[in-house]
């Protein structure tokens, strides 16, 4: 599948460190759509999301979840009023 001009034109215009990080996403998710034998569809829009997470990742570069992240919880459970209920 063809990428359009104008999205490959943005890629090339990046700085040299950001594109590389644009380019590594971008074969990330190529990978992950081999590995499970998808056909990769809408490669303009994979480019155009990988610009983005690349500037979120500029803009937020600590990463919010850790490999704690989400931390088990003890179980609660708490009592319910239950109303009594009417026999019939």
């Amino acid at each position: 599948m063809r990428v359009p001009a104008d999205v490959m034109n943005t890629v090339n215009s990046l700085p040299e460190d950001k594109r590389k990080k644009v380019e590594a996403i971008v074969r990330r998710h190529l990978d992950a759509c081999k590995s499970v034998g998808v056909e990769p569809e809408y490669l303009d829009r994979v480019w155009i999301e990988a610009i983005e997470v690349a500037q979120m990742e500029e803009k937020f570069p600590e990463l919010f979840v850790t490999e704690a992240w989400p931390e088990a919880e003890p179980h609660r459970q708490y009592d319910v009023y239950q109303s009594p209920r009417a026999e019939w």
